[in-house]
């Protein structure tokens, strides 16, 4: 069977259950029903939570489970509106308005619960640096006195200001410009989530993934600020999408042979660290 296959088989499966049958587990919230649709951001240069297809249109794993979650609250995978999305304009697009929930490789921080709120965790990673091939580097203590290229609004930010200064930062608006850039020599690595950069690595072989690891924790969606709700709704389809199979057809479908197993384990296990997704609003299970 085909990813494709597989992948429409689940999402199928989860057709049988309509809008309104799912309503009598969980409400969809009002504001939603009377909107008609759900307005969804995503990343569209992390491949393969989000990114563009040959069509120019929104793809990956986030755009899938925002299809199924569409289709469970309206009976139409359709109504999902997808509105492209960076680190630096995410948490400004949701406040506005712009969108309803960033389903936007969005790491769970303190800092940002000030800002939005969070609903279950969907994965959880740990953050690595990308080098080119033939450079070594064994440590973030290597790096001390030089220079770091990422995105801005990663969180590795937080944490290498705080923990590393003497690592000098450069902040690009996408990933993709980070990467370019340290193909060009303007920096000594990039630092982002570790399974974005095994991508990127596996697709050049002028790059390497470091064996440097640190700072693992747990991507969520995001909702406004006491939309409690909507974050209760997003939370059950999340928590629900794991049970029924739907989110590993979506990381089969999409995920590289070079990081498939990496991806469903961060999927559907518990982090080597042993810790547990503090971020629900339901009971585990």
């Amino acid at each position: 069977m085909t990813k494709t296959s597989l992948f429409c088989l689940v999402i199928c499966a989860a057709g049988t259950m309509t809008g309104a049958a799912w309503g009598q587990q969980i409400a969809v919230p009002a504001s939603l029903k009377e909107k008609g649709e759900l307005r969804i951001g995503v990343k569209c240069d992390s491949p393969p939570s989000g990114f563009l297809d040959e069509k120019g249109n929104p793809a990956g794993i986030d755009v899938d489970i925002g299809r199924h979650i569409a289709n469970r609250a309206f009976g139409d995978p359709n109504k999902a509106v997808f509105t492209c999305v960076t680190a630096a304009t995410r948490v400004q697009m949701l406040a506005s308005g712009k969108v309803d929930v960033l389903f936007a490789t969005m790491g769970v921080t303190e800092e940002r619960k000030q800002t939005v709120d969070f609903a279950t965790s969907t994965n959880w990673g740990g953050s690595g640096i990308l080098v080119r091939a033939g450079e070594e580097i064994q440590s973030l203590d290597q790096l001390k006195g030089k220079t770091l290229l990422t995105n801005k609004g990663a969180w590795q930010i937080g944490f290498l200001e705080k923990n590393y200064p003497e690592i000098k930062l450069i902040k690009y608006d996408n990933i993709t410009d980070a990467i370019q850039s340290l193909r060009q020599g303007r920096g000594d690595g990039v630092t982002q989530d570790g399974h974005l950069l095994v991508v990127a690595a596996s697709k050049d072989p002028r790059l390497k993934v470091t064996d440097v690891a640190f700072q693992i924790g747990w991507s969520a969606p995001a909702v406004r600020r006491g939309d409690t709700a909507l974050r209760e709704f997003i939370s059950a389809m999340v928590s629900e999408s794991k049970k029924d199979g739907t989110y590993r057809a979506a990381v089969e479908r999409y995920a590289g042979a070079v990081e498939l197993e990496e991806r469903i384990q961060s999927y559907t296990t518990l982090p080597p660290d042993g810790s547990s997704d503090q971020n629900s609003v339901l009971p585990l299970p």
